[in-house]
Order: structure tokens, then sequence, then C-alpha cells
């Protein structure tokens, strides 16, 4: 197993592992998403892509299954905790580098805190590319990535609880008693390298900024970088 896959693989593992736990919690959705639902409107088909346990979903509770939603992730143990509290959603699991679904068939690509988890270029690419195969002309990716390189970050890095090499990053998951029940790996984004590769993949960037509560900020103080990225037609 090469080094790649077996990164994409822990993570997986990991993810499964932690997913009861995972899911209590996550549920309220980050300020930094509050911006993104003007990009909704009824009658949208949209992925949620590493959807996780399906918190995303709250954000479409206004539209009242007027939204087709379509959830996927590779973990086994999320998607179950998903089913659980949103029993009545499609769901599917699969590998964001290979996306079971036909071309332009999509409106919106949410990809919330998920792209950061490959661990090099070409898988990173393959995920763009696929985001932009399976997205109607017009439609856009809506995305956010961990800041790691936030003032907050680094000191937890400082401190020896994240482990740092050369941009990327091992992030460990721990019980309430404080116990590691996994380690899952980073990468970390910049605006300007999520720029270039977005474009590369064939997108126009339309926005790519730090956010603090659903906010524009700085590299210093932002915890996630949003990114919104539109197929031309």
């Amino acid at each position: 197993m090469t080094r790649i896959k077996k990164i994409i693989e822990q993570n997986r593992e990991v993810y499964d592992i932690i997913a009861p736990l995972f899911a209590s919690t996550r549920q309220y959705i980050w300020d930094d998403l509050v911006p993104l639902i003007d990009y909704l409107k009824p009658n949208l088909k949209v992925l949620d892509l590493g959807c996780g346990t399906g918190r995303l979903y709250q954000i479409f509770a206004k539209f009242q299954d007027s939204i087709d939603y379509i959830g996927l992730d590779q973990s086994e143990g999320q998607l179950a905790e998903a089913k659980k509290e949103f029993p009545n959603n499609k769901y599917v699991q699969a590998e964001m580098t290979k996306l079971p679904f036909e071309d332009a068939s999509f409106d919106l690509v949410f990809c919330i805190a998920t792209l950061h988890h490959l661990p090099d270029e070409e898988t990173r690419q393959q995920a763009l590319s696929e985001m932009k195969r399976i997205l109607k002309p017009g439609g856009r990716v809506l995305m956010t990535n961990w800041n790691l390189y936030s003032d907050s970050a680094q000191k937890t890095v400082e401190k020896g609880k994240w482990e740092e090499n050369d941009g990327e990053f091992v992030v460990p998951w721990m019980n309430p008693k404080g116990e590691v029940l996994g380690e899952r790996y980073y990468y970390g984004f910049t605006p300007e390298y999520l720029d270039k590769i977005c474009s590369e993949a064939g997108f126009e960037v339309e926005e790519n900024y730090y956010s603090k509560k659903g906010k524009v900020s700085t590299k210093e103080k932002g915890n996630n970088i949003v990114s919104i990225l539109l197929k031309k037609t």
C-alpha cells in the first residue's frame, strides 16, 4: 500500500472509530458556514461531499425537502450516524476522488472540512476535477478548510498536541477522558495555494478568504479558509 493510500485509509478508519462521539460534538452549524446559506434556493440538487454525520443538512431545513440532497462520505461509521439523525436523506459511501455520479448532475457541491484530508496534490486535483465534472455549468463548489497556520493552531503545535512536518499535520482525536482514539491527517492550506490548485482544475475562484465567526478575518485569527468556486458556462 502506498503512503497516500495508507493515509486515506487511516483517516477512514479513525472516522469509523470515532463516529458516535464525533456525532455528539457536531450538533450545530459553524458560524463560518452561515454565509454559504445565501447560495441556497428551492429545487437545487446538492452534494454534501464528506458529509460525515450529516449535520450540514440542518441548513436546508427551511426549504422543506424542495432541495434534492445527497450526502457522500468514505466512512461507513459516519454515514451510519447520519442515517440515524436524518433517516430520510440519500447517502452514498465513496471516495471523493471517484464520484459515482453522472456529468453535470449537481447545482452545488458543499465540501466542508474535507479536501484538507487528502495527502498530495495529485489526489486533491483528482477530487477537484471530479467536483467540476459532476457540476452543471454555472454550478458552484462551496468549500471550507481548516486554517492550520492561525495563531491558535500553531500554539497547539508548539505545545506538542499536534504534529507538523512540512505543511502536513497529524491531529489526534481524544475522548472526554483524554484518551487518543485515533490520529487524522490534515494538509495546511493557504488561500494562495487553494487559488492555484482550484484554478488549475478549471474553476473560476470567486472568493477565497480567511474566516472567523462568519466574517472575513486574517491568517493569524481565522479558523477556516472559505472558497467559492464557479464552473463556468
